[in-house]
């Protein structure tokens, strides 16, 4: 049995990428067998993190770390640079959780839109974090588990895309809503991995995000005919560390 790391960061509401991208982590309470795992759970978002006797050099940017199965909840909140929306992926080093999804509707006061991920894109399952060390065995080898350790989320813009409902096609010159012109920046600041968990810092080790369960959520689809290239011109980009909280 391996001893748990104990964990030093900034915690905070969202992660972000300038303030075109921000995300967060939540426990999933809207689907029936989400709800049933994440009795007694917790989630936690920090930046700058360090598990000082372990990886003493090494900074985690941006990590979440949650109890062992819980089922995740994904908010994305992004500022397109054109009128439209955006599209966005959430994907590990192996495969993607989202490959392409999109957020059309009108965008709030600040100029943000907000798109919330439950399942995986291509199968109904739950988007679960579990123990690496748990995963190890005969068909998991470690460096197949470390892709899993991390996940990219990436948006980009949409610049014409046909709503199948109304049968109209919109462009960035015949936008679906007005344009909103961007606010100020949002404060998402919180405290310290020590207060974050009400005492003591947090216990952890490396997790794995996973499909598991069932999930219920639906996507509404579009028809997108012109998009910048998400591997070149993205807007936001920022990379998650998952870790598990007190698995022993």
């Amino acid at each position: 049995m391996t001893a748990s790391h104990a964990l030093e960061g900034q915690a905070t509401d969202w992660l972000r990428d300038s303030e075109n991208l921000l995300v967060r982590f939540g426990l999933n309470d809207d689907d029936a067998d989400a709800r049933h795992r994440n009795r007694g759970a917790q989630a936690h978002m920090f930046t700058d993190a360090r598990l000082p006797h372990l990886a003493p050099d090494r900074v985690f940017p941006n990590l979440v770390a949650v109890s062992r199965g819980a089922a995740l909840s994904i908010q994305i909140r992004a500022r397109a640079r054109g009128p439209l929306g955006f599209g966005f992926r959430i994907a590990t080093g192996a495969d993607p959780v989202v490959d392409r999804l999109y957020a059309v509707h009108r965008a709030d006061a600040l100029g943000y839109r907000s798109v919330t991920v439950r399942r995986f894109q291509h199968e109904a399952s739950l988007i679960t974090v579990d123990l690496m060390r748990a995963r190890l065995g005969h068909s998991h080898r470690l460096d197949a588990l470390q892709q899993l350790w991390t996940c990219d989320i990436t948006t980009w813009d949409v610049h014409q895309f046909l709503d199948p409902i109304s049968a109209r096609v919109y462009t960035r010159n015949n936008p679906r809503f007005p344009p909103t012109p961007p606010a100020g920046p949002v404060d998402t600041r919180r405290g310290s991995a020590r207060d974050a968990a009400g005492g003591p810092a947090l216990q952890v080790n490396a997790g794995v995000i996973w499909a598991d369960g069932s999930a219920e959520q639906t996507f509404e689809r579009i028809q997108v005919q012109a998009e910048a290239d998400p591997d070149r011109e993205f807007s936001g980009r920022l990379r998650v560390h998952f870790f598990v909280v007190d698995p022993d």
